[in-house]
């Protein structure tokens, strides 16, 4: 299927989903109507401690190095896969000067690179529900001016807002330290909520939509890569794999569909959370390595056969086959030592 047809059958399913964008002179009244909005948090920061080190780890800003939004012909995203792209490099946003808060108006938002250690950046962007995932960010607790946060690295993630004039607004969040989130220059903490809810407003656009195309299983290898090499974490669950080998060190067993549907079922009903103790194995580990159907890289680790399996780093949490799994697992596990 070539990608003209992709985005033709994209553009079909979204023409009842997509909103007409308001005209780009209303986006200075969206924003004051943002301001207005109820702000929650549930986030903790401390202040005070001469041993934090504060970590700022992101920041809010429009794309042109100016004091305003770069300007342009207008871009409206008539598909998740034709959005405007993610800006080349990531943005350094304090540099930049406004504006305070993401404007309503925006057509389509892409997850894109950030700084700290790399996440799963999806194909498609989100074009529907816009204005929620601005009103979130906009919606956050301002960050003290005294607060102190600890300088450990994770996930770092940019969020690109893209609108009819052609103005790009990004915003660069970290989820480590702080949690923040800043526009303008104006932090704010939370990043966590807006991670969460551009991953519910991606998946809830996609039960909508049909796949672009079915994902490559003969891609998927069990070569190990370091940490700077992984994908990271993204918007697809482990629930979400559609096609998947399982991996014993360099030792590759492909899963087959009516396998993999057992595994999924069983995922979403024996996943939770972490033991108290974990058991340890030696090495080699096992992984199991796939595809959404939206071509997102998903990765699930577990020191020893039966698990637990870690499903996600960021949460936790941890699947422990069940018993219609458990065997399907044992034979994917000797089959892959096989083949090392």
């Amino acid at each position: 299927m070539n990608d003209e047809t992709e985005q033709d059958r994209l553009r079909d399913g979204l023409a009842e989903a997509v909103p007409s964008p308001p005209p780009a002179p209303g986006r200075a009244d969206g924003a004051r109507r943002i301001a207005r909005r109820a702000r929650r948090t549930t986030v903790l920061v401390a202040g005070g401690s001469a041993a934090a080190v504060l970590a700022v780890a992101g920041v809010v800003a429009v794309v042109n190095g100016g004091s305003g939004p770069e300007r342009g012909a207008d871009r409206v995203a008539a598909s998740p896969l034709d959005a405007p792209a993610c800006p080349a490099q990531p943005v350094d946003a304090r540099t930049q000067d406004g504006p305070g808060e993401v404007p309503d108006g925006a057509t389509s938002v892409r997850l894109c690179p950030g700084g700290g250690t790399p996440v799963a950046v999806p194909r498609d962007a989100l074009v529907t529900d816009v204005d929620d995932l601005a009103a979130t960010i906009n919606g956050l607790a301002e960050q003290p001016a005294d607060a102190a946060c600890t300088l450990e690295l994770g996930p770092g993630f940019q969020l690109a807002f893209a609108y009819p004039d052609g103005s790009t607004v990004v915003a660069d969040a970290g989820l480590y330290g702080c949690r923040e989130v800043a526009v303008g220059g104006v932090v704010r903490v939370g990043s966590q909520e807006v991670w969460d809810r551009f991953g519910t407003l991606l998946r809830a656009q996609r039960e909508r939509l049909a796949p672009p195309s079915a994902p490559d299983a003969a891609a998927l290898t069990c070569v190990d890569k370091t940490p700077d090499q992984r994908s990271g974490p993204g918007v697809a669950r482990a629930e979400d794999l559609a096609v998947a080998v399982l991996c014993v060190g360099s030792g590759r067993a492909a899963i087959p569909a009516d396998d993999l549907a057992v595994l999924r079922t069983d995922m979403a009903a024996f996943t939770g959370a972490p033991p108290d103790v974990y058991r340890g194995c030696p090495p080699p580990h096992v992984r199991i390595v796939g595809l959404s159907a939206w071509d997102d890289p998903i990765e699930i680790t577990a020191e020893c056969a039966d698990g637990p399996y870690l499903v996600d780093p960021m949460t936790g949490s941890v699947w422990q086959p069940g018993k219609a799994a458990a065997p399907i697992v044992d034979r994917l596990v000797s089959e892959a030592r096989r083949g090392r």
